[in-house]
């Protein structure tokens, strides 16, 4: 991604730290969370920072194999 600039937010206090459980969650920080979610609602899905985000590696789910079952 090119460089980056930080704008600060107003949020209430409880969607904050929902934001920042749902950032935790995706294993990213909460300023590129949010980033994404402003890219994406102001600019569409096929901005290039928002495909990057979108395409970047996920941890698996844990859990049992198929074969276990």
């Amino acid at each position: 991604m090119s460089e980056k600039v930080e704008q600060p937010v107003l949020l209430p206090i409880a969607e904050a730290a929902d934001l920042a459980t749902r950032a935790a969650a995706r294993g990213v920080s909460g300023a590129d969370f949010l980033g994404y979610h402003v890219l994406r609602s102001a600019y569409g899905a096929l901005h290039p920072a928002v495909i990057e985000f979108e395409q970047r590696p996920i941890a698996g789910q844990t859990g049992t194999d198929a074969e276990d079952a």
